[in-house]
């Protein structure tokens, strides 16, 4: 083969497999608590893509997280202590969700306590399209709804970009999700900005976990359940993970550490009552 074909060759492979590791940077606008419609928050997420498949996780935590993990790293070395500041955590959203385009997995990534875990997704989504077209920004979408996790969504999707993904769980319609919103308001997703990341492993991996309990739907949905009603558990028992060991004796000072810390947990939980999942809760 001529030298110069097969170098072109290379490159047009190289730049094939580059266009295909890509970012699509979303605005993510949630009411967390129904009760306070006007507390409207507001998440960075990223759609990492390769021609094998999608990380959907928040870059808003990933940063404040990566950040943090810097400073305490510092702190331990010129003190030998660390200090955690209330205010350095920032992003409410700490799951991810990982597509496998090849085998049409779906995995839901997650924490509950301080054990991981993770959650088949076996649920399949039916789209219904419609004729109806918008432009949202630069983009011509086109509509289509479904039912999802006890809620109704729309969705507007661009046939130009033709990746067959979007937020959160939500893929298979002909092209990208740009807009993702359910009938509440509750959950809103917008397309902000597409970024080519080469032929570099793009950041899927952010937030990976080695050591991840494998569970099924029903069984995710017993014990987040049974964490909601008592989200100190894990807490109140004695704790050998990685050689460190916490004994929660049973003194006054402890006592009162975790009723204060259940208190606070159960107030979280309280406002956390319009999950994007809402069917968790019935």
């Amino acid at each position: 083969m001529n030298k110069k074909i097969f170098v072109l060759l290379i490159l047009g492979v190289m730049n094939f497999l580059s266009a295909q590791n890509q970012r699509f940077t979303y605005e993510y606008k949630l009411v967390s608590d129904s009760t306070q419609r006007d507390d409207v928050k507001t998440e960075i997420m990223n759609l990492d893509t390769t021609p094998k498949g999608s990380k959907f996780y928040s870059y808003t935590s990933f940063k404040s997280d990566s950040l943090m993990r810097v400073d305490l790293e510092k702190q331990l070395k010129s003190t030998g202590s660390i200090n955690i500041r209330t205010d350095q955590r920032k992003g409410v959203v700490r799951y991810t969700v990982a597509k496998n385009y090849l085998n049409g997995n779906i995995d839901f990534r997650t924490r509950i306590g301080m054990d991981a875990f993770r959650v088949a997704e076996d649920r399949k989504i039916s789209w219904k399209i419609f004729p109806d077209k918008q432009k949202i920004g630069n983009w011509e979408t086109q509509k289509a709804t479904a039912e999802f996790a006890g809620r109704k969504w729309t969705a507007w999707f661009c046939n130009d970009i033709p990746i067959q993904d979007g937020p959160y769980k939500f893929s298979g319609l002909p092209g990208l999700i740009i807009k993702l919103e359910d009938d509440t308001l509750s959950h809103m997703y917008q397309l902000m900005a597409i970024k080519n990341l080469g032929t570099l492993e793009p950041q899927i991996y952010a937030f990976e976990i080695s050591k991840e309990i494998p569970l099924t739907l029903v069984e995710y949905k017993k014990l987040f359940l049974e964490h909601r009603k008592d989200p100190a558990k894990g807490m109140r028992q004695i704790s050998m993970d990685n050689g460190v060991v916490i004994n929660m004796t049973n003194s006054p000072e402890n006592n009162k550490f975790m009723k204060e810390r259940e208190e606070r947990l159960k107030e979280q939980i309280k406002k956390d009552n319009n999950l994007i999942e809402i069917d968790l809760l019935k």
